[in-house]
């Protein structure tokens, strides 16, 4: 099968370039055209306790109170429903939420990856799963399969959703939070890496403080830019609060430093050029 194409021949929906939308700053950061891309593959790493699940759990909801018709399925390999009953009494927005509850079999009759196939094949928009890593363990420990084998079992059923290889034909993003070392590095091989649309990082001002500003940041994003911070907090319920203001102010500060390098450079070259004249005309 010839896989050379031109680009110019390639043709898609136009509905596929239209993104989820939170309606927080947070677009802002997803994407260059703001908002969550469809069928693409963001993950998700950070600090301990800096509320990587809550995050994507706020941003699934406020996603699916824009968008009630997007289907949008949430996959819990860590916690159980005892667990996330915490979660929902602090943010009521995240009942309405479908979740599929997925826990290690210690018999035969153990099927995670059957199940995690089948529901996927159902077709949905936006698929987070918390965490790949503990997703990769159950799989190779039911499958009786390498860890390496279990990856690319994921990546593979992964990859299939995201060309709308599934009852809906839809293009499925994937939202994916991944365990990181105690030096806060990822997690992964480097065909994972490859795969990633972008790396979202939650991270705090200081790593040794819990109670430090904490942030969201991308280190890799194909969608839109990299190193831009929009801190957050948790302590309020309902909702996590973005502090939209601060964020402005940052990237005001960040125009103005653009503005004035532009500056700078267009000044050295206008004396430039007035130099080599000069010059010029001496030596002539």
């Amino acid at each position: 099968m010839n896989r050379i194409v031109k680009m110019r021949d390639v043709r898609f929906d136009k509905s596929l370039f239209v993104n989820f939308r939170t309606r927080t700053v947070l677009d802002n950061l997803l994407c260059s055209y703001q908002g969550l891309p469809k069928g693409v593959n963001y993950m998700i790493i950070g600090d301990p306790g800096v509320g990587k699940t809550t995050i994507i759990l706020d941003m699934l909801a406020n996603i699916h109170a824009a968008q009630p018709a997007a289907r949008i399925l949430f996959i819990s390999a860590e916690m159980n429903e005892i667990d996330l009953a915490v979660y929902v009494e602090r943010f009521p927005k995240f009942s309405d939420l479908e979740i599929l509850f997925v826990e290690c079999g210690f018999d035969e009759d153990a099927h995670t990856w059957q199940l995690v196939s089948d529901t996927l094949n159902e077709g949905w928009d936006i698929v987070a799963i918390d965490s790949f890593y503990e997703l990769q363990g159950i799989v190779k420990e039911e499958e009786n399969v390498t860890n390496k084998r279990a990856e690319s079992m994921l990546l593979s059923l992964i990859k299939q959703q995201n060309k709308a290889q599934n009852q809906r034909d839809v293009n499925t993003t994937f939202l994916t939070i991944q365990q990181v070392t105690k030096s806060g590095a990822f997690i992964g091989s480097n065909r994972l890496k490859h795969m990633i649309t972008a790396m979202m990082e939650l991270r705090l001002d200081n790593p040794k403080n819990i109670y430090s500003d904490r942030y969201v940041t991308f280190s890799k994003h194909r969608r839109g830019d990299v190193g831009v911070k929009l801190y957050y907090n948790l302590s309020t319920t309902g909702d996590v609060f973005f502090d939209e203001e601060r964020y402005e102010q940052e990237q005001a500060i960040k125009r103005l430093q653009h503005n004035v390098r532009n500056e700078l450079h267009n000044f050295a070259d206008r004396f430039d050029q007035l130099f080599n004249t000069l010059n010029r005309q001496h030596n002539g």
